[in-house]
């Protein structure tokens, strides 16, 4: 760990023995980390007897049902402010800017919220307790050891909470090749092996199960690729018209950013998304010569230094493309 986290650790282990109702959460549009770090949360909660839910506001992506058997993921509706209403804690977990919890955020306010993160805190945020670790290669392994430090010597997690926490570790860590993986993520993947889980499974469960849609959609993606004079900058445009085209969802298009920096010579790879007429979703990856989390702050997002992303609200697909490509020029003319 890069911090010493033992305090913030103490805070959030005195706030759950003093509540009985929890609410965990994520992102929309959530990943393997987000989803894993909660539901390795999860299963500690219940041990403990806490009344505990999980209240997603976007729907689980069918590839990660692997680590859900127990289908304790929910999506919000409205049905669940009741209950929300009268939480004692929220924790977020993975979630970078709050606003991301979208409709929930509102429901929450009169709870102790918590974070729980490894990306850039926001200002003027709403957190009684904050456990961050910019170092860290997951959220998920935050939680892990976090795990382990309430733990009394060696240790065993119950299959679930080690797949989920697998999960989590593999999606952030790009299985294990990007340069936030350390020695200690390893020894994770160690101890989650020996309490049972099995990679290939988890491993095949979330890459190796393409639909035919998502095949199909990556297909116009390649076709509407496009690239900067020097071929250092490749982006594309994915609409509504092309996933409905394509018979794919919104979860169908999670990858594809990654997928087009992994091109010869592409430094940068950006997508713009039309999520409707008036809102965008963009999404960067960058080869790790250039930090691009602060050309998403310029539009209101966040995230790692090399893997980013926003959304935009009342601007046209073109203009977003156009002040896109000329800080991304500008970035790399500047060589930063």
């Amino acid at each position: 760990m890069t911090q010493n986290l033992s305090k913030s650790w103490d805070e959030l282990t005195d706030l759950i023995n003093k509540s009985e109702s929890i609410l965990l959460s994520t992102h929309a549009n959530p990943d393997g980390d987000g989803l894993g770090s909660e539901v390795g949360f999860y299963y500690h909660l219940k041990k403990l007897g806490k009344e505990c839910r999980i209240i997603n506001v976007s729907p689980l992506p069918e590839v990660y049902n692997c680590i859900d058997p127990d289908k304790v993921i929910e999506t919000y509706t409205i049905k669940h402010n009741e209950w929300i209403n009268q939480v004692e804690v929220t924790i977020l977990f993975d979630i970078g800017d709050f606003k991301r919890i979208k409709e929930i955020y509102p429901q929450i306010k009169n709870s102790k919220i918590v974070l729980f993160d490894h990306h850039p805190l926001q200002k003027d945020n709403p957190y009684s307790v904050i456990v961050l670790d910019l170092g860290s290669p997951a959220t998920g392994y935050m939680v892990w050891k976090y795990l382990e430090y309430l733990s009394v010597g060696d240790y065993n997690l119950d299959i679930i909470s080690a797949n989920a926490l697998y999960a989590a570790l593999i999606t952030d860590t790009g299985s294990f090749r990007y340069g936030s993986t350390h020695a200690d993520a390893h020894l994770m993947a160690a101890h989650l092996l020996d309490s049972g889980v099995q990679p290939y499974e988890i491993h095949r469960a979330i890459y190796e199960q393409r639909k035919i849609g998502q095949v199909r959609l990556m297909s116009y993606v390649i076709q509407a690729l496009q690239f900067s004079d020097d071929k250092k900058i490749a982006w594309f445009v994915i609409d509504n018209k092309m996933v409905k085209m394509a018979g794919a969802d919104i979860s169908d298009i999670d990858g594809f950013t990654e997928y087009v920096r992994t091109i010869k010579g592409v430094e940068v790879a950006f997508m713009v998304q039309e999520l409707s007429k008036d809102t965008h979703r963009i999404n960067f990856r960058s080869s790790g010569n250039y930090i691009i989390n602060d050309i998403a702050k310029i539009f209101g997002g966040g995230g790692h230094i090399y893997a980013a992303g926003a959304q935009v609200d009342g601007v046209p697909t073109e203009d977003i493309e156009t002040q896109i490509l000329e800080q991304l020029i500008k970035k790399i003319n500047n060589g930063n």
